[in-house]
């Protein structure tokens, strides 16, 4: 399969080489699931003091292995989120202890990955924090840090998925219930999620051939669902289409596009952002879009075929419809026209 590049995450995660989107960003923070990581990184950076009980990271953890040092430094933090922060499980506000345990084990071991590409100091790293937690089991509610044993690639594809799955309910309801205003972007983190499952949905056929196979049935039971579907198709205002990665069965999760696609779109892409980027890329390297369209039609044999065509067309009793093609050409190019020269002239300004 061709290798795919999804631009996610759009919520800032450790390693990120690129900036999440601003607007994204702030509407996603503020689910469950993300103000809970907020809250575990804050407790990262406090400064709690030295406690000798958490020099025991240093004894089992070969410091002089690629990266040690930095994941003695992390597993002491974990150790004094452990045993100094009183209750902090309870202050995510997930329904239970259970998936308040997982979701502190997959924001810990997105840090551990992005320290070290290998899994061989994992072992220590985690026998040590799960010494800490069983001894501080009632604070830390009996949870067990997962160690998932999977290489930094595939647990990116395991934490993506399970990240929305736990966060589309979330997303739901704030769809339902806030303004228009921010349906759009909740919705097009939506899209990107349905096309990132059918583009991995392949590698991943079973639990020996790849570590994030339960999070793919999860996916799949979840969003396949008729219901589930029904609401994404009315408050986003999509519908299904054929995905261009994997397989497009009735019986699976389908990717998304707007409804009410103009002509155009479909060569451009459905996203009109998108549109309007590839047309000003065009527009900068070369001639002005309009002005294209002005050789096409006035200087070009083809323009003048057009017109005669256009001429038969109004003498055979089709001036009417001809006008209203016209008419929303017309409308469109002037659209984009002055899209373009917003960002031309913003681009101007800024540099």
């Amino acid at each position: 399969m061709a290798k795919y590049k999804i631009h996610y995450p759009t919520i800032e995660r450790t390693g990120d080489k690129e900036p999440a989107s601003s607007e994204v960003y702030t509407l996603l923070k503020d689910l469950t699931l993300y103000e809970f990581y907020k809250l575990l990184d804050n407790e990262l950076v406090k400064e709690y003091g030295s406690d000798v009980r958490c020099d025991y990271c240093k004894n089992q953890i070969a410091s002089y292995q690629t990266n040690g040092k930095e994941l003695i430094d992390l597993c002491k933090k974990c150790c004094n989120i452990i045993l100094s922060v009183h209750d902090i499980l309870d202050k995510c506000k997930a329904s239970d202890d259970k998936k308040k345990c997982q979701y502190m084990s997959h924001w810990l071991y997105d840090k551990v990955v992005s320290i070290t590409q290998g899994t061989n100091l994992f072992i220590n790293f985690y026998a040590v924090l799960s010494m800490y937690s069983s001894s501080n089991k009632d604070n830390f509610k009996n949870c067990t840090l997962t160690d998932f044993n999977i290489d930094k690639e595939t647990f990116n594809k395991k934490h993506i998925l399970y990240e929305f799955i736990e966060s589309y309910d979330d997303m739901k309801n704030k769809i339902d219930n806030k303004s228009k205003l921010y349906t759009p972007l909740y919705c097009k983190h939506i899209k990107e999620n349905f096309l990132f499952y059918n583009v991995v949905k392949n590698e991943c056929t079973s639990n020996e051939s790849c570590g994030y196979f339960n999070e793919l049935n999860e996916f799949k039971e979840k969003f396949r669902q008729q219901d589930v579907l029904s609401f994404i198709y009315e408050k986003c205002e999509y519908t299904k289409t054929s995905c261009k990665h994997g397989s497009n069965s009735e019986d699976d999760v389908p990717c998304l596009q707007a409804k009410g696609i103009p002509f155009i779109l479909p060569i451009l892409g459905n996203d009109p952002d998108d549109i309007i980027n590839i047309l000003l890329n065009v527009a900068i390297i070369s001639v002005p879009f309009l002005a294209i369209f002005l050789i096409l039609f006035k200087f070009t044999p083809f323009g003048r075929k057009l017109n005669r065509i256009n001429a038969k067309g109004r003498k055979s009793g089709s001036k009417k419809k001809e006008e209203n093609i016209e008419d929303y050409m017309n409308n469109y190019a002037a659209y984009v026209d002055n899209v373009m020269k917003n960002r031309v002239n913003l681009t101007y300004h800024a540099s």
